[in-house]
């Protein structure tokens, strides 16, 4: 892993996205075994720049199951904790069901004990812990005991998050933060998936001029309020940028990059449509520009049916039947092992976005995005 610079150590401007497919230090990632390395690389980027410490897996995680409580003991650095997290309902699927989110018909929904953000904090020494994250810690931890009782009734290969909006943002860092099988990323918006350079572009850069919406300019790390449901969703980490968002072109990723650390693991993402006069808070455009660019990731990998996008037109975290049919496809082919469910979808259309998807790769796009990796 990288001695990573300060903040005020990121001088280098990339009004590019950041190719996710070279490391920190310029080595090039060349096989599916370098692209784990890459991804924890990533993931350190992302706490030290924007989301704040990240609780590490415990030394040792022992726990058991009786019905739908799962009871959990971690140690680490000579303190031991302990945790509890109920299954409730019948199904196959255990689910963090986080507001608006699209889950199966019938999954077990997945809660958590109270008081286990201070007792993150207290096992590992830190001052705050964002909450989203630590909501990945302990759907990890929860998945360690549950394969440690393979007869429970409950298999921790069928877990899945979902959530839209504030708790959009809450599972997109769940999911990116734990390594659940199936995150489920409902408009997210900023603070979740948008793309902070593109976002930026658009509120204070040339990108204003051909903005069309009938609100404000999209919301972003400088406009992102400090609470809200699912929230807060930075912590102190990102003070620098929300005081001066110019410094985005500074970063050594972007959200495509930390959206493509759940390759190659199953993700379905939603946002809508942003087009002329259209409701455009949440910046769709910017998310589908993370979401178009993560998907080389998946397809590098060889895995490109497990991850799907798209944009529909419907009311704030309204969407159903056909506009999201596509996370009824990928449940299919995550947990019934569908080999046939229509999943490897990325559907743009040029009067959903307040950019051309048409200009996307020669204005954001310096590296291979057909890369392959052995």
């Amino acid at each position: 892993m990288p001695n990573l610079p300060e903040p005020s150590g990121l001088t280098e401007v990339n009004r590019k996205l950041p190719d996710p497919f070279t490391f920190f230090d310029g080595t090039k990632v060349t096989t599916k075994e370098q692209w784990e390395c890459r991804r924890k690389e990533i993931l350190a980027m992302a706490a030290k720049y924007l989301y704040g410490p990240v609780p590490p897996e415990p030394d040792e995680v022992t726990g058991t199951v009786s019905g739908g409580t799962v009871s959990i003991t971690a140690k680490a650095g000579g303190k031991t904790e302990t945790f509890s997290a109920s299954i409730s309902g019948s199904g196959d699927v255990i689910a963090l069901k986080l507001s608006g989110g699209i889950f199966p018909s019938g999954s077990k929904t997945l809660s958590f004990g109270s008081g286990f953000e201070g007792k993150i904090r207290n096992l590992f020494g830190l001052s705050e812990v964002n909450t989203n994250v630590a909501n990945g810690w302990m759907i990890d931890r929860v998945m360690d005991v549950l394969e440690q009782n393979p007869g429970s009734g409950h298999d921790p290969t069928k877990m899945m998050v979902s959530g839209c909006s504030g708790c959009g943002k809450g599972a997109y860092l769940a999911g990116v933060f734990s390594r659940v099988p199936v995150v489920v990323i409902v408009e997210s918006g900023g603070g979740g998936v948008a793309n902070l350079r593109q976002a930026e572009w658009f509120r204070h850069g040339e990108g204003g001029s051909v903005w069309q919406c009938r609100d404000a300019k999209p919301q972003s790390i400088d406009n992102l309020e400090d609470s809200g449901i699912c929230g807060p969703w930075v912590t102190g980490a990102a003070r620098w940028l929300r005081n001066d968002p110019s410094k985005v072109y500074n970063l050594p990723f972007d959200t495509h990059m930390i959206l493509a650390t759940i390759a190659p693991r199953h993700l379905v993402h939603f946002t809508n449509a942003n087009g002329k006069d259209a409701w455009c808070h949440l910046g769709g455009t910017c998310e589908a520009l993370s979401a178009w660019a993560a998907k080389p990731v998946w397809k590098a990998l060889g895995v490109p049916e497990r991850m799907g996008f798209t944009m529909y037109s419907a009311n704030h975290c309204g969407a159903s039947g056909s506009q999201t049919a596509l996370a009824g496809e990928m449940f299919k082919r995550a947990f019934e092992g569908n080999t046939s469910a229509n999943t490897d979808v990325m559907t743009i259309l040029d009067n959903g976005v307040q950019q051309p998807v048409s200009e996307w790769k020669s204005m954001w796009v310096d590296w291979d995005m057909e890369t392959v990796l052995r």
